[in-house]
């Protein structure tokens, strides 16, 4: 069993890789003290090597110096450099931070300052609606006001969970079971997909236990379930996977029959408000923030996402996160084949992305 000692000392691995990910400043201050580490290793190598190879000569132009001595002052020398680096990286990106920080802030301020008046313009929109003497042309008009404060409240809460999701330290990770949370998601999704008559189809296995935080794992369910409703055609089909797989994951996948992604397109669909096909408009595609926080948020769990998308025969995402800690480790390997369809893939379990 762990002592206090070893578990203190993995919740601070933990919490340092956690943070390394999250956080590019950060990032950006470890890569500097260990780029002048190594450079002070290599210098004092090359130093030892020189003092042994041309020691008379070493010896004659130190004055009788002991190696060991110059190699101190010389590590000395390094070290100072190293911090004096470090401090000058964090006295450089400390403007940048702050107006990093003022900028998420803002946003959250503005984005909680707007959910009120559009909450109370769509009520008094849909009173309006209610009334027996609303014109067709009038009822038209609203209906579409209505939709649009829809997607007008859609993004102030992508907005929310972007900004949230660059906190990471604000979440409380556990173990969760994200099939209860798959089975809400298209639960509430059910008035979108009705109307286009899906056929939507969910297949959880008994062991869905996942390490990670519910609320966000929701948004990443919600959004990647609705980005297959938007795209599927009436009486297409959706499927909705949760199973356990190897290397102690769980992996999510959800399955449409739309039109797919073309490959052109498929490797910037993580990027915010990117519209690659002029096809899907405005009043359908949603905020164009739905995959961008799904692949942010997955990245604060140590997940990985895959989309697999062919023309005309629909696009597959998968998400593996980790199993939940009070799961016993799971053995297998799931294989699947995916002929003549292209592919981008997009891991965060060891902050290497990688595209195919």
């Amino acid at each position: 069993m762990m002592t206090a000692y070893s578990k203190r000392f993995a919740a601070s691995v933990i919490g340092f890789a956690r943070r390394y990910r999250s956080d590019p400043f950060f990032r950006t201050e470890v890569n500097i003290i260990g780029l002048q580490t190594i450079k002070l290793v290599l210098f004092l190598t090359l130093g030892v090597i020189t003092a042994v190879l041309y020691r008379d000569m070493f010896a004659i132009v130190s004055g009788g110096v002991s190696p060991l001595i110059v190699a101190l002052v010389v590590g000395a020398i390094m070290a100072a450099s190293i911090l004096l680096s470090y401090i000058v990286t964090v006295m450089a990106l400390r403007p940048a931070r702050n107006a990093l920080e003022s900028q998420k802030q803002f946003i959250g301020n503005v984005a909680h300052e707007l959910r009120t008046p559009l909450s109370i313009i769509k009520t008094n929109t849909e009173v309006a609606l209610m009334a027996g003497d609303v014109s067709v042309d009038l009822r038209k008009v609203l209906q579409s006001t209505v939709e649009e404060l829809d997607r007008t409240s859609e993004i102030i809460n992508n907005l929310l969970s972007l900004s949230a999701s660059v906190r990471p330290e604000r979440m409380e990770f556990k173990d969760v079971d994200i099939g209860e949370i798959i089975y809400r998601a298209l639960d509430h999704l059910r008035g979108l997909s009705e109307p286009k008559h899906l056929e939507m189809e969910a297949r959880i296995s008994d062991s869905r236990t996942v390490f990670g935080n519910a609320v966000a794992l929701e948004q990443v369910a919600m959004n990647i379930i609705k980005n297959a409703i938007t795209h599927t055609p009436k009486n297409g089909r959706i499927l909705v996977t949760v199973q356990p797989v190897y290397q102690n994951h769980i992996e999510l996948a959800v399955q449409d029959s739309g039109s797919g992604i073309p490959r052109k397109d498929l490797f910037r669909i993580f990027e915010p408000y990117y519209r690659g096909d002029p096809s899907r408009k405005r009043s359908g595609s949603g905020s164009g923030l739905g995959l961008t926080i799904v692949s942010e948020l997955v990245k604060l769990h140590n997940g990985k996402i895959t989309v697999r998308s062919a023309e005309q025969r629909g696009t597959t995402i998968t998400v593996l996160l980790p199993i939940g800690h009070s799961v016993l480790d799971i053995d297998g390997v799931v294989r699947r084949h995916h002929e003549n369809a292209s592919e981008v893939v997009v891991d965060f379990s060891h902050n290497h992305p990688r595209s195919t």
